[in-house]
């Protein structure tokens, strides 16, 4: 079922194509920015001879007046946001015209969180959740260089509060970068762990906002070519990491993936990942993917077997030519777990205590339905396209955790 009463918004230019990272200095000159700071991963900036170049040519430019290497390697602390912006705002650096931040979703979303506070009193906890009445934050230039989060086009930075270790968003529309640009030489140096962790969760957003209940005809079709995309070509660019053309899919399928999932929603795995992330420090791309995976299983095995649909995007199929929609459903899903298996990609040596599936059960019971009853988790209300029990719940929890 299609919902056929939405709104579709779409805010960021991109840019896109090989070295269009340089695009940076015409659109920095055309808007006469004269003071600008870079936010640059500082992993990115070691491993990759094409960022450095960039890098030493950016800081030839007289408008280049603050470089700051963000060095995190899980999500930033709100925290931390605290103390480089306290430091940014001695130095006067609240006067910037614009940051560009060069990095992976955490090193963006930092970018985001320290150009809102710039022009906003307080601490970075003040304004988590949905703040109003904020002021303008200063613009920010986001370049990728990762295929999964989607930051780039969204107005979300996600901070974790160290004391409470959750995991809270600084959501606002002023968190929308002005300008991405989606260059394919910047993320083709990128380690596996990380191509896999960020691809794969931007491919199971694509599954999830293509058949969840709060679809809709826009959403759909990015829903279907970011599947085609991302699912096509990720074998490609493991295989041949300088495969321009294939990372130049890979970035629009992960940008239409989030495109998707801000105007339509993800189903219960996202959840899932979210609590993996913020109590077993596992990349919530890769316990997205899994989660995400184990309920598309379990739909299909109560007899739902919409995810045929996906079968014709697919480029490697089998002989065979006249399939069954469940066979379809099932070649689909087996495709999907056979990314996990080849590439090792598990659970089993997360540490997660064996009595936690009923902490779990808990928490997503608590998220996705607060209204449930006793033994109907998942409902019709759910953006599932499937009724879940707390049996069938304790089931995909099960699996998710041996994978």
């Amino acid at each position: 079922m299609i919902n056929n009463n939405f709104n579709f918004e779409l805010v960021t230019n991109v840019v896109s194509g090989v070295n269009s990272i340089n695009d940076v200095y015409q659109f920095l000159y055309e808007k006469d920015y004269k003071k600008v700071g870079l936010i640059l991963d500082k992993k990115l900036y070691e491993n990759s001879n094409y960022i450095k170049f960039f890098f030493k040519q950016f800081k030839k430019k007289k408008i280049l007046k603050k470089i700051y290497y963000f060095s995190g390697t899980e999500e930033p602390t709100y925290q931390h946001l605290d103390i480089v912006t306290n430091e940014f705002k001695k130095k006067g650096y609240h006067k910037f015209d614009c940051f560009v931040a060069i990095g992976g979703g955490s090193a963006i979303d930092f970018a985001k969180g320290v150009a809102t506070l710039l022009k906003n009193s307080g601490s970075g906890l003040k304004y988590r959740g949905f703040p109003k009445n904020l002021k303008p934050s200063i613009p920010v230039i986001a370049i990728p260089s990762t295929t999964g989060t989607g930051t780039e086009l969204a107005y979300n930075a996600v901070f974790i509060d160290s004391e409470s270790k959750k995991k809270l968003g600084i959501n606002t529309k002023n968190n929308y970068p002005v300008l991405s640009i989606l260059d394919p030489k910047v993320p083709a140096n990128s380690p596996k762990n990380v191509i896999l962790n960020s691809s794969l969760g931007a491919l199971i957003r694509s599954i999830d906002t293509m058949f969840n209940k709060k679809s809709n005809k826009i959403s759909k079709i990015f829903s279907e070519n970011s599947f085609k995309l991302l699912f096509n070509n990720l074998p490609k660019v493991l295989k041949k990491r300088n495969n321009l053309e294939s990372w130049s899919s890979m970035q629009w399928g992960a940008y239409f993936s989030i495109a998707a999932l801000l105007n339509s929603s993800q189903g219960p795995a996202g959840p899932i990942a979210y609590y993996l992330s913020t109590n077993y420090k596992i990349p919530q791309g890769l316990g997205y993917a899994i989660a995400g995976i184990c309920f598309f299983k379990r739909n299909h095995e109560k007899g739902y077997h919409e995810y045929s649909k996906l079968f014709d995007l697919i480029e490697k199929k089998p002989k065979k030519k006249i399939l069954s929609k469940k066979e379809k459903s099932k070649f689909v899903i087996d495709s999907l777990l056979k990314i996990l298996q080849n590439n090792k990609l598990t659970l089993k040596n997360s540490n997660i205590p064996e009595n936690h599936d009923k902490k779990i059960l808990a928490f997503i019971t608590k998220t996705l339905n607060k209204n449930s009853s006793n033994n109907i988790v998942i409902s019709k209300r759910s953006t599932n396209p499937v009724i879940l029990s707390k049996k069938d719940l304790i089931i995909i929890i099960r699996k998710i955790l041996k994978k």
